[in-house]
């Protein structure tokens, strides 16, 4: 089988990438790219001295990369996710969130859609296998009708948030939002040492754009399950820390307390908590990052469709961007969105403090 070119760009958050491409015979990393040019030897260096280049325009027109994987600051992706596909990529592996307002994610999903090239978001949650066993056990029954789900998670709403509203769209089938109610907290600038005893505790900018100190979002979704979503340090419930997900059904409930929660799933459905098992797949990497370049392998060359979609992600940016624009407008929210930029840059903006 012919391998797949992979580029990376972006290196900081790229390294888990760059791990999976090294590690699966689906692909062969062949470029790198990043302004830093000295973390950028350094990371080619550990991993077979692919080329490296600090230009993505110049990295594009000479590796000639089949697959790329844009791991730059948020602001950034909409250009780079664009100018690879125009320059014939065979696929895009853009990480999250998809863009930081409405109109630069329809742009990205347009220009996919125009060169039929497939565009892939970044929510990998959504293959893992913690994630994969909540959902068997939905569609189970295991715990009755479900009529509640709640995530919570430390950052913003847009950094972080957009996998906890990812991850509960997917454990209903990504069903359409039909209402949805936000408010954020901006808060004060942190001091240097709040910042360096919590990284949540700050305001101001994060991955390129504004960011709130706490956001809190309720949505009814097609299906009528209720979704409550709660983002920042000052939030979350004693115990909760990041990914934070339960669901809530008529004979039960599932929890998973974080990211690393051990056991890694728990039911209660007789009073008491006990483990919910988690198959874990073949050669024991449960986190999703190596599946879902694995599928997109498949989605690459064979057509094959892939959970991460930007169809599907762009009903969870849609919801994060409404809970700005609900607590913009102090309004109900009712898709489609209508509002194309961001909406904490226009409430910025509006008071002054841009």
């Amino acid at each position: 089988m012919k391998k797949l070119s992979a580029a990376v760009v972006g290196l900081n958050m790229g390294r888990a990438h760059i791990a999976a491409y090294r590690k699966l015979p689906e692909y062969e990393l062949t470029a790198l790219c990043d302004l830093n040019m000295e973390l950028a030897k350094e990371i080619s260096g550990e991993n077979g001295n692919v080329p490296v280049y600090s230009n993505y325009s110049q990295m594009l027109a000479e590796a000639k990369p089949d697959v790329v994987c844009v791991a730059t600051p948020t602001d950034l992706h909409c250009g780079m996710t664009v100018e690879a596909v125009n320059a014939g990529v065979k696929g895009v592996y853009c990480e999250k969130p998809a863009a930081v307002n409405m109109r630069e994610a329809r742009a990205m999903e347009k220009a996919a859609n125009d060169k039929a090239v497939p565009l892939a978001i970044g929510h990998q949650r959504r293959v893992s296998a913690p994630y994969a066993a909540m959902r068997k056990a939905i569609l189970d029954g295991l715990i009755g009708d479900v009529y509640l789900m709640r995530g919570m998670c430390a950052g913003d709403m847009l950094s972080d948030g957009t996998h906890t509203i990812d991850s509960l769209l997917f454990l209903n089938g990504d069903c359409d939002v039909a209402w949805l109610l936000g408010q954020i907290y901006r808060g004060s600038k942190a001091s240097a040492e709040a910042k360096q005893k919590n990284r949540y505790a700050y305001v101001g900018t994060r991955f390129g754009h504004n960011i709130e100190r706490g956001s809190i979002a309720c949505f009814q979704l097609d299906n009528g399950v209720r979704c409550e979503v709660y983002c920042g340090d000052q939030l979350l419930m004693p115990g909760r820390v990041y990914q934070d997900i339960e669901i809530f059904g008529s004979a039960g409930r599932i929890w998973r307390n974080n990211d690393s929660a051990s056991p890694p799933l728990r039911i209660n459905t007789t009073g008491k908590w006990e483990e919910l098992p988690v198959e874990i797949p073949e050669g024991g990497d449960d986190s999703g990052i190596m599946r879902a370049h694995r599928l997109f392998a498949a989605t690459v060359l064979e057509g094959a469709p892939h959970p991460m979609s930007m169809a599907n992600a762009m009903r969870g940016f849609e919801a994060v961007t409404a809970v700005f624009e609900s607590a913009r407008t102090n309004s109900r929210i009712v898709p489609p969105l209508l509002q194309e930029e961001y909406p904490l840059d226009i409430m910025l903006r509006e008071r002054g403090d841009f």
